[in-house]
């Protein structure tokens, strides 16, 4: 009989919780994406093509309830994700 493998429970989903503070600076300082099974460099950065895939799918989330007075690194860098790249 084949041996049965277990689930990881600890690791949880790269939510748009885990990515808000990258989505707004850049660096993931508290190490959620860690948690959640992404991987960072030593900075704390998360690959490129990773955070632009989690922007097109959580940005327009994260832009509805960002409050914050300075332009998001994600916006600068992807563009708004709630208007279609033509």
């Amino acid at each position: 009989m084949p041996v049965r493998t277990r689930k990881n429970r600890k690791r949880a989903v790269a939510d748009v919780a885990a990515w808000e503070c990258v989505f707004s600076s850049e660096f993931d300082f508290f190490g959620e994406l860690a948690d959640a099974g992404v991987e960072t460099d030593a900075y704390g950065r998360p690959d490129l093509e990773e955070a632009r895939t989690a922007w097109q799918r959580f940005g327009p989330e994260f832009m509805a309830a960002f409050t914050e007075k300075h332009v998001p690194w994600a916006l600068r860098e992807f563009g708004d994700p709630r208007c279609p790249r033509v």
